[in-house]
């Protein structure tokens, strides 16, 4: 049969930070077999809370199609922020006089919970039902809805951790969602005390399935990894994403001497998950500086290097000197990195002031503790001084340079300090984003096509 787009393909809406054209949506629910009509629009019923979509008919018009596998069918093709949180069926799409799409007609989905389903069935199920229905805004869920089928997502997933830190005071991480989506999986992940694993130096993001590539992204200076934990929901379905990070958040071990030592760790770290070649590493600021050392090592030991991603970083100046940085200086570095600020007429950040500051505004880094930035701040600062003594060796491949262009100041490092140290080609691409905005998902969104090889 013939099967009919009614929506605009040019059609491009952001929701939660990622650019989304709808064209590529409806495209790829089309190559679904037994549908007539795809229609995808972005639908905010309550107030932000902006959610897209799926209206389809299937090929009789008689509403006998299978949602479920067309859900997963979709979730096999694109990353987690353009999969439909809901898809209606309807008998026909409707239209105006002219026979366009009459968007005001769509009906809102409706977010069901099986009733058939099974209850809560202990005071831990019962609360953390309690906590799914009050987060995603439906009347009822049972132990085996999946919170994304529910129509949650990634912002929506953190307020659930943190529900769940604060009512039951379990520190689960938010990737515990993503592989524990239903509350009776949920349930047996709460209890565990497994926020230890956040500060592992290898800490897994996205399970590929070992059918595309892994890629490993190496922290900033301040040490933490979490900060791409939006990859989780960008890249490609098969691809396996880790995150490196620094040794010392858990206050056990001392802290590396160098970048060549610590770049010669997670070499060690990077072959346990991944034996041989081809690599794939990015690092974004001071991770940059590390993932172009850890390349420069993977090559001394023959292995061979696809894909060297920086994002923004440059080496020190050869003339730098590694001065002492004040508690200040540290707390405002990190405020940056987390994304947070002073309250209006208020001071400046302190170390103490972040703690709160991340708590008011819910921030993917609430769990952390003063006792962790104490561990976090000693870090950073150890990072800026081997960062600043460190003399980068060469690379004999190619560089993919990310450029920071938003709010650049005058007279700052470009991509041609890498020029000495790097002997293939240096591709730099320009992004419309600040240096503290280089993680975050829309920056990420446009970055990972030339990470995963597909731009």
């Amino acid at each position: 049969g013939l099967l009919e787009f009614v929506g605009r393909a040019d059609d491009q809406v952001k929701i939660r930070g990622f650019r989304i054209e709808l064209g590529e949506i409806e495209a790829v629910l089309g190559r679904h077999p037994g549908l007539a009509q795809v229609a995808v629009i972005a639908r905010e019923d309550q107030p932000g809370d902006k959610r897209l979509v799926a209206y389809v008919v299937g090929p009789a018009g008689d509403g006998t199609v299978d949602t479920e596998a067309l859900r997963a069918h979709a979730a096999g093709l694109l990353p987690e922020y353009m999969v439909p949180s809901a898809f209606v069926v309807l008998d026909r799409l409707p239209q105006t006089a002219n026979g366009k799409l009459d968007r005001r007609a769509l009906p809102a989905p409706v977010f069901a919970t099986d009733a058939a389903g099974r209850g809560p069935r202990s005071p831990r199920e019962e609360i953390l039902c309690g906590l799914f229905t009050e987060v995603l805004g439906v009347p009822a869920v049972g132990i085996d809805d999946s919170f994304f089928e529910l129509g949650g997502h990634s912002l929506l997933a953190v307020q659930l951790i943190n529900r769940v830190r604060d009512v039951l005071g379990d520190e689960l991480p938010v990737r515990a969602l993503f592989a524990a989506p239903t509350v009776a999986l949920l349930a047996e992940q709460a209890g565990r005390s497994p926020a230890g694993e956040e500060f592992d130096v290898l800490l897994p993001i996205k399970d590929g399935g070992g059918g595309g590539r892994t890629v490993f992204c190496v922290h900033p200076v301040s040490g933490i990894g979490w900060c791409y934990a939006p990859l989780a929901g960008i890249a490609s379905p098969d691809c396996s994403v880790y995150a490196l990070q620094a040794r010392g958040m858990d206050g056990k071990g001392g802290l590396p001497a160098s970048i060549r030592e610590m770049a010669a760790d997670y070499v060690r770290q990077i072959r346990a998950v991944q034996e041989s070649g081809p690599y794939h590493l990015l690092g974004w600021s001071f991770g940059g500086v590390v993932a172009h050392e850890t390349a420069v090592q993977l090559r001394a030991l023959g292995e061979r290097v696809e894909t060297l991603a920086l994002l923004d970083a440059y080496p020190a100046h050869e003339d730098g000197t590694a001065l002492p940085l004040s508690e200040d200086e540290v707390a405002a570095g990190l405020a940056e990195f987390f994304g947070v600020r002073a309250g209006h007429d208020e001071e400046p950040l302190t170390l103490t002031g972040l703690v709160a500051a991340l708590r008011r505004d819910r921030s993917l880094f609430t769990g952390l503790s003063e006792w962790h930035l104490d561990e976090i701040a000693a870090i950073y600062r150890n990072n800026h001084r081997i960062l600043t003594e460190h003399v980068p060796g060469e690379f004999d491949g190619d560089v993919r340079f990310y450029e920071a262009g938003r709010d650049r100041p005058a007279g700052v490092d470009t991509a041609a300090s890498w020029n000495a140290h790097v002997s293939g080609r240096l591709d730099v691409t320009r992004i419309a984003h600040s240096h503290a905005e280089m993680a975050r998902p829309e920056a990420l969104t446009e970055i990972w096509p030339g990470i995963a090889g597909t731009g």
